[in-house]
Formats: structure tokens, C-alpha cells, sequence
């Protein structure tokens, strides 16, 4: 082989080099940086999250991601956000917090993140960061000691200290009442009306709305809402918060009647609305059946009486059996026993017989009650409710022309359903359903004959 030497190699060497300096490159993937999230909430009904980012090959995709944080359990979600595709732009996403399916309260505590991803391909995940939900309409202030964080805005500073030291008490007395203890941070946010935190509520329907004003909710785990400086409404919401860790297990939990009836007797009084509900009904013979009590009323008419009397039981059986059976029964609720079997092993007696026993304390004869073979009792056997949902309780008074109470009085609910009357009269929906049941099936005992009338016809004319 003859070599290159001298000029030759040089002109070789530089030849090769030249080669090398104009072959095509690897590709190097662009850069992305996200800039921090800047949030903006004009009321309670939804949130806007926006990210600027710079992507060398341009934006082709950005998701956004969320967590809100529960003592129950994170609950999250996320979505594409919108942008025009750049090297240099804005994503925004924006959540709606109130929905027929998603509640978020004011007051969650979120965790929030991006995934961006250019038109190379590259993707990048930010840093989470956290962000506490604010009603956007007012300019908030804050206090914490120990366990308690009040917020609230404006000349608010009476109402935000009455809902603090309320908040302390409740919770003292509550976890004193049930020998529980709450685990976790406890936050109320303080309006300064019902008014002015309207938009803050879940709905509840048009016709109760319009019926009922809403003093307070305990609307998450951990928080509450007060739009009424009245100090029985904080407590009333606060006992929830205690009832909630006290006796709601992974499978069972409290009926309402229990619950509501506890909330009602942490209060420094009843309040008028509702004793004079259940003092009437006593009086009249015309009380709930207890079964009837395992959701709040959702008719504003049997508001007061369905608190009422969940508080005049409760009361009763804290008189009669004694605080350690009570708080017992809330502990074995919470290991998985349904409400009748707990009753009966504490108390003797199931829900029906409870019932009697109070009916008779108040001067009332006992009533009979047909044999149940099924051990079933309320409310049914059910999994943890998913956290975030709908408000646990609403402290409520019915308006001008549906009832009255005063401003002690609470009343409202998570569950859907209402009390009924203690012996069913006229027809119902049961018994609209048998009569309709009767008249489709002798129309088509008619409808058999005629069609059995001309076969037979025919069949004899064949034969002819």
C-alpha cells in the first residue's frame, strides 16, 4: 500500500477533518423551564392556575395536576391545560370547585404540579407546590394556638375571636363526652354573613335554600364554616368534627340522629326552635320513629323536630345509661357493629326498643313493633365516604314562614332523605305502586283472554 507522506498526508489529514466539520450533528433536545404558578380565585367557584414557560423547540403539551389534601385520604384530579404553542407562553388551567360532582371547600390546602412536554419530545415534570384556597373576594387574616386556625377579613376581628375560643371549648367537651381525640389540626373559616358566603356553599336544592338559614357547615374533616357569630352554631359544628373520628369506622358509622343529636347536646342550650319542636310532638304523641332519623331532614317543615328529637335521645340516654355506655357506643360503632347490634349489646335494646324507652320517659306508651328476622339496622353497611363530597352538617335555622328557632338553633345534614310520620296513613308510593301493579296486571289478564278468545276462533274456523 503506498503511504502518504509529506504534503500529501497533510492534504488527507485536512481533508478528513473538513468532513467531520460539515456532517450533520445529533439533534440536542431543547430545554423547558416553568416559571412559579401564579393563582387567582375571583369568588369560591372556581380557580385559575397559570405557569409561564420557555420551551427552546416550543410548547406541545401541558397537564396540569392537583391534590387536595384530607385527614381522610388525598383527593386529586387534573386536566390539559390551554396555551398557544411558543417558545415563550402562558398555560392556564382553571378548576371549577363546585360542580354536581366535585366539591372543594374554602379552606383545602392543595398540591399542585405541571407536566410540559415540546415539540421534541422532551418532557419535564415541575417541583410540586402547595397553595391554600382562599374565598378571592375578600382580603383574609389569620390566627393559629395549638390545634385552631381561625381565618377571617375585615372588621370580622369579635366574630373571628368568638369562633375561635368556641372552637377550643367545643372540642374539649366533645372529646371529653366521647374519650376521643382528634388527630389532626382543626381550621374554621369565619364570613361576616350567611349572605356574603353564599357562593362558599354547596347547594342544597333552590326550595331548602330559600327555606333555611345556614349558620355554619362542617364541610371537610378537619374544616368548618361559620356565618352566624353565634357561639352554639361553632360548637354544634365542631362536635361533628369529634363525632366523625369518634365513631365513623372504614364500614360503619353513626346514624344521623346520633350524630346530629350529639352536636345539638354539645350546644349551651338546645335553643328554643328545637325544644319546643319536640316538646309539641310529645305532647301531640305525634314524635318520629327513631328508624325514620338516620339521614337530617331535607324538608325544612321537619327541621327543628328531626333536631329536636335526635337531641331529647341523645339526652335521654346520657341521663338514663350514663357518659362511659355513650362513648362506648360510638367506640363499637367504630370497630364495625351496626347501630342495632351496638345498642344491644350496651343498652339491651335495639333501635326500636330505644325508641320505646324514650317514648316512655316522656310520658308516652310504647308502641309495637313488627319482629325483625334480617339484623338489619341504619344507617346500612357502607364503604368510607370519599372526603370532599358534600358538606357533614349544616347549622341552620328554618326562614320566616317554614318553622322557628332562634339563633342557636342548628339543623342540616350530609345525607339525602327526611323523617317520616310514626304510622304511615293513606296511600304512599308503596301502596301507589300496588295499585298500579293491580291495574297493569288485569290489563294483561285482558289483553291474554282476548288474544286466547281469537285463537280459538280461528282455530274452530280452520277446522270448519
Amino acid at each position: 500500500m503506498r503511504r502518504l507522506t509529506g504534503l500529501g498526508a497533510i492534504l488527507a489529514t485536512a481533508a478528513v477533518a473538513l468532513a467531520l466539520l460539515t456532517a450533520p450533528l445529533p439533534v440536542v433536545a431543547g430545554s423547558i423551564t416553568a416559571g412559579e404558578t401564579d393563582v387567582e380565585s375571583e369568588d369560591p367557584r372556581s380557580i385559575s392556575f397559570r405557569v409561564s414557560v420557555e420551551a427552546e423547540s416550543s410548547l406541545a403539551a401541558a397537564t396540569f395536576s392537583y391534590k387536595v389534601l384530607n385527614p381522610d385520604g388525598n383527593v386529586g384530579g387534573g386536566g390539559e391545560a390551554d396555551f398557544v404553542p411558543a417558545t415563550q407562553t402562558d398555560a392556564t388551567f382553571v378548576l371549577q370547585t363546585i360542580t354536581a360532582s366535585r366539591y372543594i371547600p374554602v379552606g383545602s390546602e392543595f398540591v399542585i404540579s405541571w407536566e410540559l412536554t415540546d415539540l421534541d419530545g422532551t418532557t419535564v415534570v415541575t417541583e410540586e407546590e402547595s397553595f391554600f384556597f382562599l374565598d378571592g373576594r375578600y382580603e383574609w387574616q389569620s390566627r393559629t394556638e395549638g390545634a385552631v386556625t381561625a381565618f377571617w377579613y375585615g372588621s370580622n376581628d369579635d366574630r373571628a375571636d368568638l369562633a375561635f375560643e368556641a372552637t377550643r371549648s367545643a372540642l374539649e367537651d366533645t372529646q371529653a363526652l366521647l374519650e376521643a381525640e382528634v388527630p389532626y389540626p382543626v381550621k374554621v373559616m369565619v364570613w361576616g354573613s350567611e349572605s356574603e358566603g353564599e357562593l362558599a356553599q354547596q347547594p342544597r336544592g333552590e326550595t331548602f335554600d330559600s327555606q333555611v338559614v345556614t349558620g355554619g357547615q362542617r364541610v371537610a374533616p378537619d374544616l368548618i364554616f361559620v356565618f352566624t357569630p353565634n357561639v352554639d352554631v361553632v360548637r354544634h359544628e365542631v362536635a361533628h368534627i369529634v363525632t366523625k373520628v369518634a365513631g365513623d369506622g372504614p364500614f360503619t358509622r353513626v346514624p344521623a340522629w346520633l350524630d346530629e343529636g350529639t352536636a345539638v347536646f354539645i350546644q349551651t342550650s338546645p335553643g328554643q326552635g328545637y325544644s319546643t319542636a319536640v316538646n309539641f310532638a310529645i305532647q301531640s304523641g305525634a314524635p318520629l320513629n327513631l328508624r325514620s332519623l338516620q339521614s337530617p331532614a331535607n324538608e325544612a317543615s321537619k327541621v327543628n323536630l328531626f333536631y329536636g328529637q335526635s337531641w331529647s335521645t341523645v339526652d335521654f340516654m346520657i341521663e338514663e345509661f350514663g357518659r362511659e355506655s355513650f362513648a362506648e357506643l360510638y367506640r363499637t360503632v367504630k370497630a364495625g357493629s351496626p347501630t342495632d347490634e351496638a345498642l344491644e349489646t350496651l343498652y339491651g335494646v335495639n333501635q326500636d326498643g330505644l325508641y320505646n324507652l324514650w317514648r316512655e320517659a316522656n310520658g308516652m306508651i310504647a308502641i309495637d313493633f313488627a319482629e325483625r328476622n334480617d339484623g338489619s339496622s341504619g344507617p346500612a353497611v357502607e364503604a368510607t365516604r370519599a372526603p370532599l363530597a358534600i358538606p357533614t352538617s349544616v347549622a341552620a335555622a328554618p326562614r320566616s314562614g317554614a318553622g322557628s328557632a332562634d339563633n342557636g338553633s342548628t339543623a342540616g345534614g350530609d345525607n339525602d332523605g327526611d323523617g317520616g310520620d310514626e304510622v304511615a296513613t293513606g296511600i304512599g308510593d308503596d301502596g301507589a305502586n300496588s295499585a298500579a301493579g293491580l291495574i297493569v296486571g288485569a290489563l294483561t289478564l285482558l289483553v291474554v283472554i282476548g288474544l286466547g278468545g281469537g285463537a280459538f276462533a280461528l282455530l274452530r274456523r280452520g277446522r270448519a
